[in-house]
């Protein structure tokens, strides 16, 4: 099977499956690399595209690991869900397993409804605490005569209420993937591998958000028809959001 990938932009190839495995050894691709090869729909990152083929049987007793990519003999193997782990590879697979990855060809994206579902629960939860901030603020200045007073009380709650929401959703997506509107409806925010985002990454989507919100949204909407269910902000981000099943 023949493989194109992208290099800077540019697309290369075809490469053999062999060359495919040089390459990745060599560091001249990586697991976020895009390829894409005869039968894909469209392009993807390897890693996601490598643990989709491992779900094909080579032969009735062979199969192609989820994380190398290599060809292996079953009894060799042990097997997670759909996927195939060769035993040089089992220690690492688990291991980003266990620090919250997830397996490489299992990620199912999360679609307009569950993501705006869990957009609006945020929504009220910060529309909730932004009142209960902008109460305390306003209680402070009523009886004064000053309208500066005024002013600054209405200035100061909105620094507030921005750097309320930056701070919700970068500690709750940095240290959990979700924010509880998504913890809710079992949705994560993941790399195009399944692993983590970081808090840098989840501040930096934070504010790309508001990119998002301009021209009626379009930003968001672009959910609806996009391959891999990606927002404006997911791919200023190159992060994806999932379904957890648990």
């Amino acid at each position: 099977m023949q493989w194109y990938y992208a290099d800077n932009g540019i697309q290369t190839g075809p490469v053999s499956d062999p060359e495919l495995q040089h390459l990745l050894a060599a560091g001249k691709i990586t697991s976020e690399t895009l390829v894409w090869q005869e039968g894909m729909s469209g392009w993807k990152p390897y890693g996601v595209a490598r643990g989709a083929a491992a779900t094909i049987a080579v032969s009735e007793d062979h199969a192609l690991c989820a994380e190398c990519g290599k060809e292996f003999s079953r009894e060799d193997m042990i097997q997670y869900k759909d996927s195939w782990i060769c035993a040089a590879c089992k220690p690492i697979f688990f291991q980003r397993l266990k620090e919250g990855g997830i397996a490489a060809g299992t990620l199912e994206y999360a679609g307009f409804g569950l993501r705006f579902g869990a957009k609006f629960v945020d929504g009220i939860i910060l529309f909730t605490a932004n009142q209960v901030i902008n109460f305390s603020l306003g209680a402070s200045v009523i009886g004064s005569r000053h309208r500066s007073g005024f002013l600054a009380m209405q200035g100061l709650a909105l620094l507030v209420n921005i750097l309320l929401g930056a701070a919700y959703s970068t500690w709750f997506n940095g240290k959990f993937g979700a924010t509880p509107g998504k913890m809710a409806l079992k949705l994560r925010i993941v790399r195009p591998d399944g692993s983590p985002i970081t808090y840098g990454r989840a501040l930096g989507r934070h504010f790309a958000e508001t990119i998002s919100s301009f021209i009626l949204f379009f930003g968001y909407l672009m959910v609806i028809w996009d391959d891999e269910r990606r927002s404006l902000h997911d791919r200023i981000c190159d992060t994806r959001v999932i379904r957890i099943s648990s």
